[in-house]
Order: structure tokens, then sequence, then C-alpha cells
């Protein structure tokens, strides 16, 4: 579960989308099932992506050679580069829960993903608000 309060003037999509990644770091803090937890707190690191890219109009560009989170972030965010490494080395197991299928995920390892996902959390948001910062004082210039 993240521990710290988001920004009530984070700028537009990008604020929304960390907003969406808190709830989700939430909601995955109070599944029971380890492997939920693990599914839901991902989810929440996908929105931080989104995030990002929203703040940086990766999101907008034309269509990208990839339409990985995670590779975007990269190009996008070279400061989220081992973030995006991190992240997408869990993605087959994220897939494989989603489709159905078993994979072991023990209560140690879900909650050190979802903190790990809080970390990524926490960061996106520092990008974030020196953003929201100049928006509040009136720059309304796209970032």
């Amino acid at each position: 579960m993240s521990d710290r309060s988001v920004h009530p003037v984070q700028p537009g999509r990008a604020g929304m989308l960390l907003r969406r990644a808190d709830g989700l770091l939430m909601e995955a803090a109070g599944e029971r099932d380890p492997r939920e937890r693990f599914r839901v707190a991902y989810l929440a690191a996908l929105r931080g992506a989104g995030a990002v890219l929203a703040l940086t109009g990766a999101d907008t560009a034309p269509r990208a050679r990839s339409r990985n989170a995670w590779i975007m972030l990269q190009r996008a965010a070279p400061e989220f580069v081992m973030w995006a490494d991190y992240f997408s080395g869990h993605s087959a197991t994220r897939a494989a829960l989603e489709a159905g299928l078993p994979r072991e995920i023990d209560e140690e390892w879900a909650d050190e993903f979802s903190s790990r996902v809080a970390a990524f959390l926490h960061d996106v948001e520092d990008l974030i608000a020196p953003a929201a910062r100049l928006r509040a004082a009136g720059d309304d210039t796209p970032r």
C-alpha cells in the first residue's frame, strides 16, 4: 500500500493515471490471494507507466513500433529504464495469471513486488510534481 498522498494539482491525464495507480495499489494491498495481489499491483505499475507516458506526450505520438508500455517508457523517460526492465521481467507472470494459468506466488514475493510498485509510483509522482507546480503557477503549456 502507498503511504504517500497524491498532489491535488497534478497535470491532467498524468495525474489521473497516477491516482488510478494509487487506487489499484491500495486494492492490491487488500487482496488475500498473493497471485491476485501481484496481478493488481502490476496493473498499478502499468498505470504509473501510463502517467509518465502521458506527461511526456509519448501517449499521443503517432503509432509507435511497440505498444509495450515498458519499451515505450524506456524511450520516453530514460531515467525509468531500470524500472521498465524490472516490470518487463514480470510481464510473463502477469500474462499467465491473466490467462488463468497457475503460477506460484507466495505472500512474501507478492508483498515485495507491491513494495517495489509503491517505490516506482513515488518516483512517478516526483516526476509529475514539478509539472503540477508549474501548471498551478499559471503555466498551461503542455509538458
